[in-house]
């Protein structure tokens, strides 16, 4: 009976001490997962590096529509060919690197921030097309006689971006080693950008219903070429941070930039990212 007593307490005592050595942690907060030592804030300035992929939508719709207007100019035509949408739409992606850097308040387990990202990247899409319209106008014409002009504007334009920088205003929510933020913000971009129209035009006199005559217009085609220009436009995306040290963090993130003028081109891109960050 002696012997039975002593290991009952014998194995009383091993279970309290298993008991403690395996106490689960009691959640406390934000860091209720934290392990032991280990402490998140996420307050205060960082910086890192990223890559990522892109793929982006460009219009060019109205890419050659100025340069069109002009060769027409003062004419009866230059309405006309203001209101043409030559050339159509085209998609292109892209491999992406650079760099962040900002700053993070912190209230409970609010974070409010401010950052300036920057890509390096080579975007580049282009379009080649043309349009042709009938268009009556009898403006100059001898009385009793009708103009119809048969009018056709070919273009080309071409963009490569470059560069991208964003000044983004962050809100995050802080869940531990875990933050999930959404960002608004603006966007430069950095691009070159290659434009051509060539407007051909024949005129047709009626003397009522009977063509007299077709006279060719002369006219001259229009080249342009700007590179390394700048581009303005917005962002917006989301996020998650994810702490793997005190002062190391690892980022994924979607990005959507519009610049919706490109020397009358728009343009859409939209950019998956990773990155590794250090705060102080």
């Amino acid at each position: 009976m002696r012997r039975l007593l002593v290991a009952v307490g014998l194995l009383a005592s091993m279970s309290n001490a298993f008991a403690g050595e395996f106490e689960m942690p009691v959640l406390r907060g934000s860091e209720g997962f934290a392990p032991a030592g280990f402490v998140y804030r996420w307050n205060g300035a960082y910086f890192g590096g990223q890559f990522g992929h892109s793929s982006a939508g460009v219009d060019f719709g109205g890419g050659v529509r100025d340069l069109a207007s002009f060769i027409v100019r003062d004419t009866v035509l230059e309405p006309v060919v203001a209101g043409m949408t030559t050339l159509s739409k085209a998609d292109t992606n892209g491999s992406s690197f650079g760099g962040f850097v900002g700053y993070n308040f912190q209230f409970e387990d609010a974070v409010l921030g401010f950052e300036i990202s920057y890509s390096h990247m080579a975007l580049n899409a282009g379009a080649t097309d043309s349009q042709s319209v009938i268009y009556a106008n009898d403006a100059g014409a001898s009385p009793g006689h009708h103009f119809v002009y048969h009018l056709t504007v070919d273009g080309t334009a071409a963009i490569r971006v470059t560069d991208l920088m964003t000044l983004r205003a962050r809100a995050g929510w802080a869940a531990g080693q875990f933050l999930p933020y959404a960002f608004l913000g603006f966007a430069v971009a950095r691009a070159d950008v290659t434009r051509s129209a060539t407007v051909t035009v024949t005129r047709d006199d009626f003397l009522d219903t009977t063509l007299v005559d077709t006279v060719p217009i002369p006219t001259e085609p229009r080249t342009e070429i700007k590179n390394g220009g700048f581009y303005f436009g917005y962002t917006g995306g989301l996020g998650l941070e994810f702490a793997v040290l005190p002062n190391v963090f690892l980022r994924a993130e979607w990005e959507s930039v519009v610049l919706p003028n490109i020397q009358g081109m728009g343009i859409n891109i939209n950019t998956l990212r990773a990155g590794v960050g250090m705060r102080f």
